[in-house]
């Protein structure tokens, strides 16, 4: 499985529940189909898999008897009989997924069409692992509440998006160095596959999140882009022909490391993340924490807001910038924890910083706003076991 991902790691629990679903080339293929393009007849998949109408029948008859995929009213044509589509069967599977933020942990619980079933959030001052593992079994009770026996059967296994090498943004974080230290020592994947009985795939927080826009948003279709989410630490990802670009560590796209060209020489994150507005916001005699607990909906800030995206959008049009150099994409993503508003704003800011930008020799991209929103990470890590399992 992990050949499919190799931006994620994978644990499976030891105890021979294995929870795996090991389907063939060509049943990935035709899931594939479905996923991207909606319920579609056996002739058509037959025609866009490569397989012969006898292959597509047999394998679309297979996977409905399994419960992944139903058949939809017919569809009469101007010829001949009416045609079957077949769609994926939102009950046929299941992923969880956590999320270990700065500022909070989250789980939601996924359907196989990418609906979320249910999802729970917790506010913390800086993430423990204690604390963390704590979490995981309270929220996996919760949000499996209305499941069945046999539709917990079908969870595939629990996706974990965290930041890289967390324990190395204690002052960021506003952490003691020895309680972030604890994640670097400790194996999570194997503690949370014994409690959880599950099989873990753990990946990049926001590798995580430009998955779940490739898989559920991505309005403009663009096939090559860097995906830049904008959480307490800003992050990225990387997507060419279709397909998340790992890199060698799995953290292609990391922009939050770009050394940006500011007077004091800082990285990117130091110019570009929520962290930075929060300060502001405190010192401004607001609730600068208000910004996590309820990313939809921000103080009446706007001086200390419009500050924060004038500085914000330099640095994501600066690694747009690069990005566009190394790997002439056709566009840049921008979500993140905020409203709506805000990433308007935040959109059309880096535009026009881009646009004056000397970009001679380039190709320009599209500036578009991300479609998944705050729960990306979330969202994007209960997808990995969906991915690791049927496409």
């Amino acid at each position: 499985m992990s050949t499919l991902m190799p931006f994620v790691s994978v644990h499976a629990p030891t105890n021979g529940e294995l929870r795996s679903d090991d389907r063939s080339k060509n049943e990935r293929d035709l899931l594939e189909l479905i996923r991207n393009k909606g319920p579609l007849p056996k002739t058509k998949l037959a025609q866009l898999s490569g397989l012969s109408a006898q292959s597509a029948t047999v394998l679309i008859n297979k996977l409905e008897k399994s419960g992944l995929v139903k058949a939809h009213p017919p569809v009469k044509g101007k010829i001949g009989q009416p045609q079957i589509p077949f769609g994926l069967q939102a009950s046929g599977a299941y992923g969880l997924g956590l999320k270990v933020g700065r500022r909070s942990f989250d789980i939601t619980l996924l359907d196989l069409c990418g609906n979320v079933i249910s999802t729970v959030h917790e506010k913390i001052p800086y993430p423990e692992v204690e604390q963390f593992l704590s979490f995981a079994v309270r929220a996996y009770a919760a949000v499996t509440r209305t499941l069945s026996e046999d539709e917990k059967k079908k969870i595939r296994g629990v996706g974990v998006a965290m930041p890289f090498e967390v324990w190395r943004w204690a002052e960021e974080a506003g952490a003691p160095d020895d309680v972030l230290s604890q994640w670097q020592s400790v194996d999570l994947a194997a503690l949370l596959s014994t409690t959880l009985s599950l099989p873990v795939y753990i990946s990049n927080d926001a590798t995580a999140a430009c998955t779940a826009e490739l898989s559920l948003g991505n309005a403009a279709a663009l096939s090559n882009f860097l995906y830049i989410f904008v959480g307490t630490f800003v992050g990225g990802g990387v997507v060419l022909n279709n397909a998340i670009f790992a890199g060698a560590s799995g953290n292609a796209g990391a922009i939050g490391s770009l050394p940006f060209s500011s007077a004091n020489g800082d990285q990117l994150i130091n110019q570009s993340s929520l962290y930075l507005l929060e300060t502001e916001l405190s010192r401004a005699g607001f609730d600068g924490q208000q910004i996590y607990n309820t990313p939809d909906y921000w103080p009446n800030a706007d001086s200390v807001i419009m500050s924060w995206i004038e500085q914000a959008s330099a640095g994501l049009a600066f690694s747009a910038h690069c990005a566009t150099g190394l790997l002439d994409i056709e566009g840049i993503i921008i979500d993140g924890a905020m409203p709506n508003n805000v990433k308007d704003s935040l959109v059309e800011r880096t535009a026009a910083i881009l646009h004056n930008t000397d970009m001679k020799g380039l190709s320009f991209p599209r500036i578009i706003k991300g479609m998944v929103g705050s729960k990306a990470q979330s969202i994007g890590s209960a997808s990995l076991p969906l991915l690791a399992n049927y496409y």
